[in-house]
């Protein structure tokens, strides 16, 4: 299993780094890992919520995932759906004010679908999941 937390802290206000991390068409605008973020299914509420569906395309297959929960200001969730060698993966995403600005967590948890695997997924999920997180606070602090 992989199961890994990444943290950040920002000077941006909680409701803006929460609408850069939930910005599912426009994320790779922010990320240079991504060269394409797209919307496949809008979610509750619109359009980045429950139930939305998006497609980050990077290298190799595109990673589509599911928002599973989405309480604004304070967090997400998600799960993958496909795109990944890896099964049962979600990340939650939680936010709290922390004095002016905001501290981010990021939780991951995954299984590679090829036992014995993990050792090499793990640095790789970490690049890719720290650079979504850098790029959404530069984000939120741009708009701050």
């Amino acid at each position: 299993m992989i199961e890994f937390t990444l943290t950040q802290t920002t000077t941006a206000p909680i409701e803006k780094v929460f609408d850069a991390l939930t910005n599912h068409r426009g994320i790779a605008d922010d990320v240079p890992l991504l060269r394409r973020s797209t919307l496949d299914r809008e979610g509750t509420p619109a359009p980045n919520g429950v139930g939305a569906v998006r497609r980050l395309e990077a290298l190799g297959p595109p990673i589509v995932e599911e928002i599973i929960s989405y309480q604004r200001p304070s967090g997400y969730a998600y799960k993958l759906i496909s795109g990944a060698p890896v099964r049962d993966h979600v990340g939650t995403v939680s936010l709290r004010e922390a004095g002016t600005g905001t501290a981010v967590s990021w939780h991951l948890r995954s299984t590679p679908k090829i036992p014995g695997l993990g050792w090499l997924l793990t640095p790789v999920l970490k690049k890719v999941i720290g650079d979504m997180l850098k790029g959404a606070i530069a984000a939120a602090e741009q708009d701050a």
